[in-house]
């Protein structure tokens, strides 16, 4: 596996470069070719120049100048698809530790909209239950509608029934009625004949008793 080379000149404020100084890099963790802790140096030349290949991994960078307590540069991470550059252009560089808190950041956003659409959810299973027992009570109270629809379709039916049944016994007195009234006419008129045919008799009665005392 190939390190990556990082080199350039190492200068202070005022563009000059710094003499007498010591590069050093320490191991922050473990890595496939590095362990954590192990320490690793650079001496610039009277130019500043240096020049190391670094292994993948994430280093602490201290500057050593002598007369001067040690200066802690910063940090650098070294990926495997990282390209050469200065030390400067690491030192700049974003690393896992500068991208955790917008990481974090990111997943709290991630949760407060988990949290938002699990309260939608919850309310719109809340209102979906309502409808459902809303729509169950109207169905039942649409089955109790209809029983009392068709007792009153039977009721109704029942009353028509005894309706006719009373018309046709209407019907039938009326007839018998009739029947009677034209047996009563016939009586009367029979009774007439009788009574005519009397009154007849008793007038032959009456000139026969006439032709008898003639006779006399």
């Amino acid at each position: 596996m190939a390190a990556v080379k990082i080199s350039g000149v190492l200068k202070d404020g005022a563009g000059k470069p710094i003499q007498n100084c010591t590069i050093q890099l320490k191991a922050k963790r473990n890595s496939t070719t590095v362990l954590v802790n192990t320490v690793a140096s650079e001496n610039p030349d009277e130019a500043g120049r240096y020049s190391m290949d670094v292994e993948y991994g994430q280093y602490s960078v201290t500057l050593l100048v002598e007369g001067f307590p040690p200066s802690h540069a910063g940090t650098i991470t070294v990926y495997e698809g990282s390209r050469p550059g200065t030390l400067n252009d690491f030192l700049g560089a974003i690393t896992e530790d500068d991208v955790m808190p917008e990481a974090l950041r990111r997943f709290e956003q991630m949760v407060e909209e988990v949290s938002r659409n699990a309260s939608a959810v919850a309310q719109n299973t809340a209102a979906a239950k309502k409808s459902a027992s809303d729509a169950s009570a109207s169905a039942s109270e649409a089955a109790t509608h209809a029983t009392d629809a068709a007792a009153s379709a039977r009721a109704a039916s029942t009353s028509a029934g005894q309706a006719a049944s009373s018309a046709q016994s209407a019907s039938s007195s009326a007839g018998t009625a009739s029947t009677k009234a034209r047996e009563a006419a016939k009586s009367a008129a029979a009774a007439e004949s009788s009574k005519s045919a009397a009154a007849t008799s008793a007038s032959a009665a009456k000139t026969s008793e006439t032709n008898a005392a003639a006779s006399q």
